[in-house]
């Protein structure tokens, strides 16, 4: 049971970990395709256990929440 734990607490992290880096990219990046593109580089290499279509329109909607704070 404890190694359950870990293992969930470690998933968690991860993903912590690549949404915090998603909003870098996104301050980051000129348009939504480049934040999108770097957003499904990084997806690959740190939680590809991650559903594709989730993690894409997730990035989509941060896109839309940070930029509109600026039009």
């Amino acid at each position: 049971k404890e190694l359950n734990m870990g293992m969930s607490s470690y998933v968690l992290d991860c993903e912590e970990k690549f949404w915090d880096g998603v909003v870098e990219i996104i301050k980051e990046s000129d348009t939504i395709q480049e934040a999108t593109g770097r957003a499904m580089e990084l997806w690959k290499k740190e939680v590809p256990f991650l559903d594709e279509d989730d993690v894409f329109g997730q990035v989509e909607d941060y896109w839309n929440d940070f930029w509109s704070n600026y039009l």
